[in-house]
């Protein structure tokens, strides 16, 4: 009977943006370099593509939750009186 715990190691865990960046920019490197034999370059470019959509994922829900904390934030700010309201107190 096999493992069920082997499935689970099939999906690389889960890393930090610079850790996964910093993997990617290794594997890079080394395809540059070559010497490779076709097996290994096409397992590098696997992990590599696994890597970069990764980094994409991860940038892809920062970018959500900065759109969402300006539009927040700017809803809040309609809330608030406007600037002109101070102006006429000053003058």
């Amino acid at each position: 009977m096999a493992d069920p715990t082997e499935h689970k190691n099939t999906k690389p865990p889960a890393k930090s943006f610079e850790s996964a960046f910093a993997s990617l920019e290794e594997i890079v490197r080394k395809l540059e370099v070559g010497g490779l034999s076709l097996d290994e370059a096409t397992q590098l470019f696997e992990s590599g593509m696994k890597l970069a959509t990764r980094c994409n994922e991860i940038l892809s829900t920062a970018e959500l939750k900065i759109t969402r904390l300006q539009a927040n934030f700017a809803e809040q700010m309609s809330l608030v009186p406007g600037d002109e309201d101070t102006e006429d107190e000053d003058a």
